[in-house]
């Protein structure tokens, strides 16, 4: 396998990236443009779009669903105008989204995992068919994910390079994709960690990235506050999604025909014809107290039954229902639908394998990168457990399956070893840290350096690399290539320890704790006359029908999680 050692692979990665956006960009401006395929989900976000370009009286409505995907539906629409161009427009921008997700994938996983793995990662991301196919439809998945990728590349740069400008694009970055899908809010809080453990370093790069979050946090709030007439929150759909998550329901309408009637049910439910339906004239879909009432009612009723729910909301998460939107169109369907079992079925070997790799790397200080993708993954079950499980749901968090299986697929066809020449495991990206507390030693992080552009690289005005022990950075670099470098840094499996140095090197490097990058089936529509009243799960529930007295209008809006 030493050839494959050999090759390059950022530019195998960057050949996978380039392919990736050529199938998007067919699939998405030729063969299923979004514009042709616009209910349920994508008509509420179109609309409400349309309803803020064109600065209409604001509606509740609008506030019902997290606004990330509507303003940046709105911004083409604003500049080429509320019509089939401004729509055309916004499909290219959905195509950039989806094309730039495993670039940022890429540069995100070369910071934690050897270079082979991260170009597989790349791959995989940039061929997956499930990500492709979403980018069809003008729905939450294809921004959000690119945005939380993005910041997850730029907090993890900020921790190695302790930069205080890629804290605050990291943490604006993770507030657009938490105003997209608040569940997201998590992953990037996750990401932060390993700032607040260097905060004796420096506290700048954290507090940067947590004002760029309440930034945006503010920014939504407030517009859901102008829309509302009071603080809400970042959306009103998460009572309404609590309620059809720990309860076994299959349709909610809420209002009466006189007033304002909304119908919400899940991809999942209806795939799999469960549930009962149910109608509260009284109440409307963001009475949010209200339907949070009614699933702690259930909940309560079930006891420890319950449990029972859960659990079955983890495996709808993957194997009971096809995917949705793509479940509605033939063709793609079958495509949807074995890409996602084929996943889904792989996915506990990978999780196992990469539980065994991490325990017999832990000691040698490896893993690291593994650990956080793992648990990066495992955030998807708050929504399953909080809320309810669907496909959709998970789709974004396959990245992080992705990379994982990259990884164990690297250790086969392209392990690390101490002599590999081409790629000894040790890359500009791994920001090599020396000090010497005993000594009292002042602890400086090496600056970020591009593989391309070999050269120390300077932020916020400070110094590119210094070190307490006063070795420069050309002397750094030659250690870490010496024997056993490879070793203190975590980047050799236990698989390859029986070579004996042939010398002690002269300045062994330690591997401080700094080092360690831590951390449907066809949906029925509501109504018989509208194609836009199926199912939209954009969050948890499906579709949604609106009328107006007696003017009756399906406005079809998903509920988010959260």
């Amino acid at each position: 396998m030493r050839s494959l050692r050999e090759w390059d692979w950022d530019g195998f990665a960057r050949a996978s990236i380039v392919l990736g956006a050529a199938i998007r960009a067919v699939w998405v401006l030729v063969l299923h443009s979004p514009i042709d395929h616009i209910y349920s989900d994508s008509k509420t976000y179109v609309d409400t779009a349309i309803h803020l370009v064109q600065l209409a009286t604001p509606d509740r409505f609008d506030a019902f669903y997290p606004p990330g995907t509507r303003l940046l539906l709105a911004i083409p629409l604003a500049l080429f105008g509320p019509d089939r161009d401004g729509l055309s427009a916004a499909a290219v921008l959905w195509t950039a989204f989806s094309a730039l997700t495993p670039y940022f994938m890429w540069r995100y996983l070369r910071l934690i995992l050897p270079s082979a793995a991260a170009a597989i990662g790349a791959a995989l991301c940039a061929l997956f068919p499930l990500h492709i196919a979403y980018a069809g439809f003008f729905t939450s998945e294809t921004p959000g994910l690119a945005f939380l990728v993005l910041s997850l590349w730029l907090a993890e740069r900020a921790v190695r390079v302790l930069s205080t400008r890629d804290g605050l694009l990291a943490g604006l970055a993770g507030g657009i994709a938490a105003a997209i899908r608040p569940a997201f809010a998590l992953n990037v809080v996750l990401a932060a960690l390993p700032l607040v453990r260097r905060l004796r370093i420096r506290v700048a790069p954290l507090a940067a990235l947590v004002g760029g979050s309440l930034f945006i946090l503010v920014l939504v709030l407030a517009h859901e506050a102008l829309v509302v007439g009071r603080v809400v929150g970042v959306s009103e759909n998460s009572g309404i999604t609590f309620y059809l998550g720990h309860c076994d329901i299959r349709r909610i309408t809420t209002g009466t025909p006189g007033t304002l009637t909304y119908q919400f049910q899940t991809p999942v439910a209806t795939q799999l014809d469960r549930g009962k339906n149910v109608s509260f004239p009284d109440h409307q879909v963001w009475d949010q107290d209200f339907f949070y009432a009614q699933g702690m009612s259930c909940i309560a009723a079930d006891g420890l039954a319950h449990a029972r729910i859960i659990l079955r909301n983890v495996y709808d998460m993957g194997l009971s229902t096809i995917p949705w939107p793509p479940s509605n169109d033939e063709g793609l369907k079958q495509v949807a639908a074995f890409t996602n079992v084929g996943y889904v079925v792989l996915l506990p070997f990978i999780v196992f394998g990469t539980v065994r790799k991490i325990r017999r790397s832990w000691p040698l200080g490896g893993g690291r990168g593994e650990l956080m993708l793992l648990l990066q993954l495992a955030l998807v079950l708050v929504t399953a457990i909080v809320y309810f499980g669907d496909p959709r749901f998970r789709t974004p968090f396959d990245v992080f399956g992705l990379a994982l299986a990259a990884s164990l697929i690297a250790d086969r066809v392209a392990p690390l070893g101490r002599t590999a020449a081409a790629d000894p495991g040790v890359r500009a990206e791994h920001t090599v840290e020396q000090h010497d507390e005993g000594v009292g030693g002042r602890v400086e992080a090496a600056r970020e350096v591009d593989s391309h552009h070999a050269r120390p690289t300077e932020s916020d005005g400070q110094a590119a690399i210094r070190s307490d022990n006063r070795v420069t950075e050309q002397g750094i670099w030659s250690q870490a290539r010496g024997p056993g470098a490879d070793e203190e840094l975590g980047l050799i499996g236990p698989d390859v320890h029986e070579v004996t140095p042939v010398r002690p090197e002269t300045v062994e490097p330690e591997a401080p704790s700094d080092l360690e990058p831590s951390f449907g089936m066809r949906v029925l529509p509501v109504g018989s006359d509208a194609p836009h009243a199926g199912i939209h799960d954009e969050y948890p529930a499906g579709a949604a029908g609106r009328h107006h007295r007696a003017r009756e209008e399906e406005d079809p809006a998903p509920v988010e999680e959260g």
